[in-house]
């Protein structure tokens, strides 16, 4: 639980090693006594929590409120925040805790949650992050292809602290299967069911959840797969290379979408329409569809959302003009789609997107849903309404298949160069990296993309590899957080950054080069927001440190926080 009110406990730290105390009982007033207090930018609710049996005093945000400093006086010194942190439970907690960071410059620092799904695939599952950048460079490490016959890693995902990858296998009898990263390898747990390609994977409930395909090769530019076994089953890791059948989705030979949301699993059939919800062990409930096919889900804001697909409307409409039928104009003057889940079978439309046929993947950044499309490679922003603002195209890419918020920044994966590029403002998308360079084929993807031991992940198609980037000092807790309240830590001692959950050291990164140019000096301090948007849950108890303190403190921190 958070602790007792600022005026009824002892301060643990020396008082001298204060920049700020914000105890958010009834305000943002800096109990230090140092003067830096913070201003309210929305409404946020003081008082009471709202969960049961806590006492302490909180502050409630919502996603649409936060609390800024206008200059915590870090400058280039080290520090420590620390904070408890009750995030929302009933449907997603995506957003930051506290940051002091500038997009324009990629200068600050920003910690919070990532609950990302990444072109429908559920990568990271309630992971703390912290990171720090100065402007740096990126650098990209390969991790080689997990086997012989990969031709893509489909999925990525985060589970227990290991990175899964699924993919789509070629050869004579390809087979899908999941691999574990371990060390320089990967690790073969076996494949989840009998056809080609595992497209999905999720983590739900404490376990990792696997989504099999009868995957075509037309979409990727290849020939069809001589296995031709249906997939459209949800399997379960159940550890070693065993796997538990999880069931069908009716009338389904493939999985384009898998992400939890509101406490329930919910999946998607790639090549028809239907959004099902797993109920019991392994029946899937029909949560009717909006209409036409669906290429990917994302949560966002507390709802569950669908990308939608109308390619296969215009290829119809094209042939049905050349035989001399008339096709009624879309009245939309658009395409792709964006739909908003309301309960049962209840579906609401978004609008549809200009210059757009195929809507492939959903992100969470700057408070805002933000999608990549086919066949112009244009990524868009929700405005509200039906309204959509451009934030592209990216160069001669046709496809944005994945974007992914990583260290303050938003990233896109494309085809058909698998490339990478990084958003930098008013529409602006600079190149970051180009990971398949085969030869002699039609399409390269970026396919898959998850954070991981404070780095970028990303899978690719044809060379069927994973790479990594690291683009200034980043780290991760590479555990789903578990519910209820919880002790946060972020540390920047010289070159080291630290991340401590419950006073117990997480993860840990040292970067001479990364950490040098940071300056903190004119970036303000928010609190319950930062770059990727704002918290939805509970904060109490935020104090920042001029320096960084050591882990005999930080556990007192936490433990003094439950007494």
């Amino acid at each position: 639980m958070p602790p007792e009110p600022a005026a009824g406990r002892a301060a643990l730290i020396d008082d001298g090693d204060l920049v700020g105390w914000w105890d958010l009982a009834v305000d943002g007033r800096d109990r230090s006594g140092n003067g830096h207090h913070a201003t309210p930018r929305g409404t946020t609710a003081h008082g009471a929590s709202a969960s049961p049996g806590i006492a302490g005093p909180v502050a409630r945000f919502s996603g649409e409120s936060h609390l800024e400093v206008a200059s915590p006086a870090i400058g280039r010194d080290d520090f420590t925040l620390t904070a408890w942190v009750n995030p929302s439970g009933a449907a997603t907690a995506i957003g930051d805790i506290a940051a002091a960071f500038d997009p324009a410059t990629r200068q600050g620092f920003s910690l919070g949650l990532s609950n990302s799904s990444s072109c429908g695939n559920h990568g990271n599952d309630r992971n703390f992050f912290f990171g720090l950048d100065a402007g740096s460079e990126v650098h990209w490490t390969e991790h080689g292809r997990p086997s012989r016959s990969t031709v893509m890693v489909c999925a990525l995902a985060v589970h227990d602290g290991d990175l899964y990858a699924g993919t789509w296998e070629a050869g004579e009898s390809p087979v899908g299967r999941v691999y574990r990263l371990a060390g320089a390898g990967w690790v073969d747990c076996g494949a989840p069911w009998s056809s080609n390609a595992v497209t999905r994977l999720a983590t739900h409930d404490g376990h990792l959840y696997a989504g099999v395909s009868r995957l075509r090769g037309g979409g990727s530019g290849m020939a069809d797969s001589p296995n031709q076994i249906p997939g459209g089953r949800v399997l379960r890791y159940e550890g070693g290379s065993d796997w538990s059948d999880r069931g069908q989705l009716d009338g389904a030979d493939s999985i384009a979408g898998l992400v939890p949301f509101d406490g329930a699993l919910y999946a998607i059939p790639m090549y028809s329409e239907g959004v099902f919800r797993l109920t019991g062990a392994d029946t899937w409930t029909s949560c009717g569809s909006p209409g036409r096919r669906l290429l990917a889900l994302g949560v966002h804001a507390g709802a569950l959302y669908g990308a939608g697909n109308d390619h296969a409307d215009v290829v119809s409409a094209i042939a049905q003009t050349a035989a001399g039928i008339v096709v009624p104009a879309r009245s939309s003057g658009g395409g792709g789609g964006m739909f908003r889940f309301d309960g049962d079978s209840s579906w609401s439309s978004l609008g549809l997107q200009p210059d757009t046929t195929q809507v492939y993947s959903i992100e969470t950044y700057d408070g805002g849903m933000f999608i990549g499309t086919w066949p112009h490679g244009i990524v868009f922003r929700h405005r509200g309404g039906e309204t959509w603002e451009r934030s592209g195209p990216l160069g001669d890419e046709t496809e944005v298949m994945n974007l992914l918020a990583y260290n303050g920044m938003l990233y896109a994966g494309t085809l058909p160069g698998a490339r990478v590029l990084r958003l930098d403002g008013d529409g602006l998308w600079s190149e970051v990296g180009t990971l398949d360079r085969t030869p002699d084929v039609l399409y390269r993807r970026a396919a898959s993309m998850v954070v991981f031991r404070g780095e970028l992940f990303c899978g690719t198609l044809p060379s069927g590899a994973v790479h990594s980037m690291l683009a200034g000092l980043v780290v991760s807790d590479d555990r789903t957080l578990p519910a209820g309240w919880r002790h946060v830590a972020a540390v920047r001692a010289g070159p080291m950054i630290e991340l401590h959950v419950d006073g117990l050291l997480v993860a840990r990164r040292r970067d001479d080069e990364a950490a040098d140019a940071l300056d903190l000096g004119a970036v303000p301090l928010v609190l319950g927001r930062g770059p990727r948007g704002g918290f939805d849950g509970e904060l109490a108890d935020v104090r920042l440190y001029r320096r960084g303190l050591d882990a005999t403190e930080l556990g007192a921190l936490a433990a003094g926080g439950r007494s």
